[in-house]
């Protein structure tokens, strides 16, 4: 059964209350119509206690995540904007186009700096944040007293005489839950091996963030400095504090301790609103994991990023026997999974 409102209830008890199930939950699509947004497709899912939507038109990434009406992800100067906007321009396009949210996906050909790899350029973070979906559904889905809401969608990552990857993903909400469930499947669809590189983006803002806020995890094995900066703060990078300007990114690299299922847990907890936002990813699909801290005023947002090699580009990677690949025809699935619960979270 579904808790709706701190209540069990069957389907045909909610039925009894309600004339249509949007009244307390659902799948709305619309379309933006102004400003660079206008014509960027978005898809809001609400499970009756938590809510968020994602973009079509942005590689199903998700934007907006509310609880209890606290929006949960970061949301950049430079709002949502469509892919028409975008151009590759090595660091420069996926900044310009970076409209953060809880989360962006990068790849599939490079994540990280922009990079040349055997003399092809790669621009940072690669394409697939700007990949508008293709063969896009939605179904609202009752199996017993259980209501499950999915959508689906493809992206092509392809160029000629280039990679051939279709990119599909699905996310799954369940009625009276506080989680988000991912699953990508990424496929070479060419007859020669493709190289795959897969970096998720997520962004927490505040007021999530704040000074007072924690960042729990899994046990941690081991953590690199990814800068001399981040060296300099590698005793504090679990440490929060209000907005400073001017102030320089910090990125470290983590691994973790995992479940029986190789699963490591991170989140954030915020003493003053009495909840956690938590990720679970699966580090055999995704061995390394950046956390992203920075500080800076109106850029005061703290990132998880779990991927799956190094992040300094793809000839970096390559040269450090990190660079996967795909065989012909071959599948790779990805699954993570983002929720909310109250109090702190206990990994």
């Amino acid at each position: 059964m579904a808790k709706v409102f701190g209540k069990q209830m069957t389907r045909q008890e909610i039925y009894a209350r309600v004339g249509n199930l949007t009244q307390i939950a659902g799948i709305k699509r619309y379309t933006l119509n102004s400003g660079r947004g206008k014509g960027v497709d978005a898809i809001d899912v609400n499970t009756g206690c938590f809510s968020f939507t994602l973009l079509p038109s942005r590689c199903l990434d998700i934007s907006a995540v509310f609880y209890r009406g606290i929006q949960l992800g970061y949301m950049s100067k430079s709002g949502i904007r469509s892919p028409q906007y975008f151009n590759e321009n090595g660091n420069k396009g996926f900044l310009d186009n970076f409209f953060g949210g809880l989360l962006t996906t990068s790849g599939l050909n490079n994540i990280g700096a922009s990079s040349v790899d055997q003399g092809k350029e790669y621009g940072m973070h690669g394409e697939l944040a700007n990949t508008p979906a293709e063969e896009i559904s939605c179904e609202t889905e009752w199996d017993g007293d259980e209501c499950n809401f999915f959508i689906r969608a493809k992206m092509m990552h392809s160029r000629f005489y280039g990679e051939d990857l279709l990119f599909e993903r699905k996310v799954t909400a369940c009625l009276g839950e506080n989680r988000i469930l991912l699953e990508d499947v990424v496929e070479n669809l060419d007859f020669e091996p493709a190289a795959i590189m897969l970096l998720y983006h997520i962004n927490f803002g505040y007021p999530l963030v704040d000074d007072v806020t924690e960042f729990i995890a899994s046990p941690i094995v081991k953590t690199q400095p990814r800068t001399p900066k981040a060296e300099l703060g590698i005793d504090v990078f679990n440490v929060f504090c209000p907005p400073i300007p001017l102030y320089e990114e910090e990125c470290f690299y983590h691994w973790f301790e995992t479940d029986v299922d190789g699963n490591a847990y991170t989140a954030l907890y915020n003493p003053i609103l009495n909840f956690s936002m938590y990720l679970k990813y699966d580090t055999k699909a995704l061995p390394y994991f950046v956390q992203w801290k920075m500080m800076r005023s109106r850029e005061y947002v703290f990132g998880f990023a779990p991927c799956n090699s190094w992040c300094e580009g793809r000839g970096d990677a390559r040269d450090k026997g990190a660079l996967q690949f795909l065989e012909p025809f071959e599948k790779k699935i990805f699954r993570l999974e983002l929720g909310v619960v109250e109090g702190r979270f206990r990994p």
